[in-house]
């Protein structure tokens, strides 16, 4: 019974050795909460209205379900994960425009409402985008995958092309509905193509142009 007793213990710190060790990979530290500084609140705000301005365009009984989460780590990213909250980052949803911050938001409000989960984080994100004159020459962008690097953090690999390519698709709609332009959302694809060697995005930007063209 001891030696059972002590593997068992060796196995559960392995365990829990595991578990912190991911938990460091992803990074996320710094939720927005209570006491909520004047900052946060802001962003809180400002990513809750516009992914309300997405659910009363869609499907407005839903309104007051799906909840704005913001963190104040160092990188730039959005994900969703089982449930009902959307996630950015502070850094991030200052560097987008009105539209980009629309098209964020519908695809990962999009994979919520097919049902695609993910663990960790999730989804397309640049590592940059320029807040000022939304001009792209000379900036770095990147679709993170299971090395790349944002600073000290290792992002996880988010959803496969199947799941990205649907969540675009029933993004698009949700975007029409709000009434944005969604030549802009195929824009968004093309910088985040431009920027990394992933195969994936090129053919998400087919099918986004496919569709655009029908």
């Amino acid at each position: 019974m001891k030696i059972l007793f002590i593997k068992v213990t060796i196995v559960t710190q392995l365990i829990l050795l595991v578990v912190m060790l991911l938990a460091s990979c992803v990074g996320l530290q710094k939720k927005c909460q209570a006491p909520l500084s004047p900052e946060c609140s802001h962003y809180i705000d400002l990513w809750q209205n516009i992914i309300d301005s997405i659910i009363s365009a869609n499907f407005p009984s839903e309104i007051g379900y799906f909840r704005s989460v913001v963190w104040e780590d160092d990188f730039d990213n959005a994900w969703v994960n089982k449930g009902n909250e959307v996630n950015i980052t502070r850094q991030f949803i200052q560097k987008l425009n009105h539209s980009q911050k629309i098209f964020v938001a519908a695809h990962e409000l999009a994979h919520l409402k097919l049902g695609h989960y993910y663990s960790k984080v999730g989804i397309i994100i640049p590592t940059q985008i320029p807040s000022v004159n939304n001009s792209y020459q000379n900036q770095s962008f990147g679709h993170y995958d299971s090395t790349l690097k944002m600073g000290k953090t290792i992002m996880a690999k988010g959803f496969d092309f199947n799941k990205e390519e649907e969540a675009d698709k029933l993004a698009l709609e949700f975007v029409k509905n709000v009434g944005v332009d969604p030549e802009g959302y195929l824009k968004l694809l093309l910088i985040i193509q431009h920027s990394t060697n992933n195969p994936d995005m090129k053919k998400r930007v087919r099918s986004m142009k496919n569709i655009l063209s029908r």
